[in-house]
């Protein structure tokens, strides 16, 4: 009986509720989200259309001021002779290149126009190269955004058009579908 009066006392208290979380909270689980391991689908290499390749991404929330820094590794496996993606006889192990660490802060959130994944927000991320190998150099700043849809699929700014990212004003302003990750 007392459990019973202790669950109405919660929930009575819970009902009472109704005011949104705090920024806090919202930037807590999107860096909870943030904070795994991604890999994008199987890209075909436009320079040779024979094989293949599968960026991947690792993301570590250090906390910060709002759940708002970390830091992260970035990877491309290639797969040559290959375009599935797939590992075989043939190609045992994939290439790794474009191996990179960088340091990350989340900016604001900011509206896109729901044309990708019916999403309206995205928040916006600025990376700097820490250690570089590959195409992407010592210390580059990057200036992009991006958005989790379903705490599974991962979208970032469209970088094909003027806005690249090399700036904070050339940061996208609308997602992409180009390379979609997913944990």
């Amino acid at each position: 009986m007392k459990y019973t009066i202790a669950l109405i006392t919660v929930f009575a208290g819970l009902s009472g509720c109704s005011e949104e979380p705090p920024e806090e909270f919202d930037r807590i689980v999107l860096s909870a989200f943030l904070n795994v391991s991604w890999i994008s689908a199987c890209v075909i290499d436009v320079d040779d259309v024979n094989s293949s390749y599968r960026p991947k991404l690792a993301l570590t929330s250090d906390g910060g001021t709002l759940y708002n820094s970390g830091t992260g590794t970035s990877s491309i496996d290639y797969y040559l002779d290959d375009t599935t993606c797939t590992v075989n006889e043939a190609n045992p192990i994939p290439v790794i290149q474009d191996s990179n660490t960088f340091s990350y802060s989340l900016g604001n959130n900011i509206i896109v126009d729901g044309s990708v994944a019916d999403i309206t927000e995205a928040t916006e991320i600025d990376t700097t190269t820490n250690t570089s190998e590959g195409l992407i150099a010592f210390a580059v700043a990057d200036y992009d955004i991006f958005a989790i849809k379903d705490k599974f699929t991962l979208y970032f700014g469209n970088k094909a058009d003027l806005n690249d990212g090399t700036t904070i004003d050339l940061r996208p302003t609308q997602l992409s579908e180009s390379v979609i990750y997913t944990r």
